[in-house]
């Protein structure tokens, strides 16, 4: 009689948990270890070598995925871009209170400018020899967060909650400068006001001159003919 044992059966392969994360591709590492060196030696003086070594690879591969370390910082760019854009996305997010919405925007885009602080900071050491990508990252990407602060502004516009003279687009690239000023403040020890108490101030002065028609008026106000086409 034949013995019959496990052997002789195939066994089941184990299936990875799905709850587990998975661990980070070698790109993903590659991309988080030139963020820290480009934000630490900034970008002349970040090496490909140093940069691999980081990631646990080697340049090889390195310059087999990226092909430059000039390709490479657009890509760091790119993958911050994305994840500004991501978490700032408030369209859907409004409730009607401006100053509980601004607040609210302002948080997620200090944190999201807190996480890409070491790259803006070497972008913006660079940003003349760099404008392209010092443009996508600090410019271009702040765009439609400008948009959005707008839009909630002009709702109130519409429903007489705000100055009627407002400048939505000049108050929204005002309040997300003073936010980055702050991030770049903190980072640098220069500050004694934290995340929290910057944020509150800065969203309690700004709505301030918006709401009240006697407070800064003219500051944040469209200029007299702003939008007109001159008849000369």
């Amino acid at each position: 009689m034949q013995a019959i044992t496990c052997k002789n059966f195939p066994v089941p392969a184990k299936r990875p948990d799905e709850s587990e994360p998975r661990p980070p591709t070698t790109r993903q590492r590659l991309l988080d270890a030139a963020r820290v060196e480009f934000g630490l030696s900034g970008i002349e003086g970040a090496t490909t070598r140093a940069i691999a070594e980081r990631a646990g690879c080697n340049e090889v591969t390195l310059f087999r995925l990226f092909e430059s370390k000039l390709k490479l910082l657009g890509a760091v760019v790119g993958e911050t871009s994305r994840e500004f854009l991501a978490l700032t996305d408030c369209a859907d997010q409004l409730t009607g209170d401006l100053v509980k919405d601004l607040t609210h925007m302002a948080t997620v885009c200090t944190e999201s400018m807190e996480r890409s602080e070491d790259v803006a900071r070497a972008l913006i050491g660079e940003s003349r020899r760099r404008p392209t990508l010092a443009k996508e990252l600090i410019g271009d990407v702040m765009t439609p967060f400008h948009r959005c602060i707008a839009n909630c502004l002009k709702g109130h516009q519409r429903a007489g909650r705000v100055r009627a003279n407002l400048d939505t687009a000049a108050f929204a690239e005002i309040l997300t400068a003073t936010l980055m000023g702050g991030v770049l403040r903190r980072g640098s020890g220069l500050s004694a006001y934290q995340r929290g108490p910057w944020i509150r101030r800065t969203v309690d002065f700004l709505t301030r001159g918006a709401l009240d028609p006697d407070g800064c008026e003219g500051s944040l106000a469209k200029p007299a003919g702003a939008g007109k086409r001159s008849k000369r």
